[in-house]
């Protein structure tokens, strides 16, 4: 699915390119007003983003077209917005439970992260093609989508798990390592005047948080369409290739 993804993004570079863009501008939007205004923009273009690659993929488009056919996308929204709240009440409640809030401000909030990053894509593993049903005009509801999550759960979290925490892992990387040459990667906008190493760093960041996205996106709707298809009699040649091709799957 990783070439999937190298492939998609290719053909769809301008749209990619709009993405990221859009995402930069908010970012810079943000460092130069000093606040934090368009987090919830930022997170309304990922899921749109993520919407019209899973709609092309159900389709089986190569490329993202008809912007304006936004079938499903209301339901999509909430769903996924949904399936988030769950997951920052687990980050949360989870370790204030076990009495992590008495610890200093810096470890609960590392602690909680740390549980956001497993539940995250745990759950997006399990009830993740919840939301994209909608798009292929399905009506099926939470307990089918948590059926079809529970096969081939561990390839799927660990695919998950790579396309959204490797990409931050990354950006976290290259910004030490900009602030341990003396650069100053935290502020766009330094004293008045535009900060060309921290403008790179951030469109490269913004490239892989999107490319990651990307391969989670793909990654929900291939699992939406293979559980979808029908399955060959248990014990048949066709049912040992299909297991035969999972497997090998999974090492992609």
């Amino acid at each position: 699915m990783l070439g999937e993804a190298i492939s998609f993004v290719r053909r769809n570079l301008s749209f990619v390119c709009v993405v990221v863009a859009a995402n930069c501008a908010l970012v810079a939007f943000d460092d130069y007003s000093g606040g934090n205004k368009s987090n919830s923009a930022q997170f309304f273009v990922a899921l749109s983003f993520g919407f019209f690659i899973q709609k092309a993929i159900l389709n089986g488009d190569e490329k993202v077209s008809n912007l304006t056919d936004k079938r499903g996308f209301g339901g999509y929204i909430w769903k996924n917005l949904l399936i988030m709240l769950v997951v920052i009440g687990i980050g949360i409640g989870a370790p204030v439970a076990f009495g992590a809030a008495s610890l200093s401000k810096n470890v609960f909030l590392l602690l909680c992260l740390a549980v956001i990053a497993i539940i995250l894509p745990l759950l997006l593993a399990l009830v993740g093609t919840w939301p994209i049903a909608g798009i292929a005009g399905s009506n099926s509801g939470l307990s089918a989508a948590f059926s079809r999550g529970k096969r081939g759960l561990a390839p799927t979290f660990l695919r998950l798990f790579a396309g959204l925490f490797l990409p931050f892992i990354g950006a976290l990387i290259l910004m030490t390592a900009a602030t341990s040459m003396s650069y100053e990667a935290d502020s766009i906008f330094s004293d008045g005047k535009l900060n060309l190493i921290a403008l790179a760093i951030l469109v490269i960041c913004q490239w892989a948080s999107i490319f990651g996205l990307c391969y989670v996106s793909i990654v929900l709707a291939r699992k939406l369409l293979s559980s979808e298809a029908p399955r060959p009699p248990f014990g048949g040649r066709q049912g040992n290739a299909i297991a035969a091709t999972s497997v090998s799957e999974i090492f992609e």
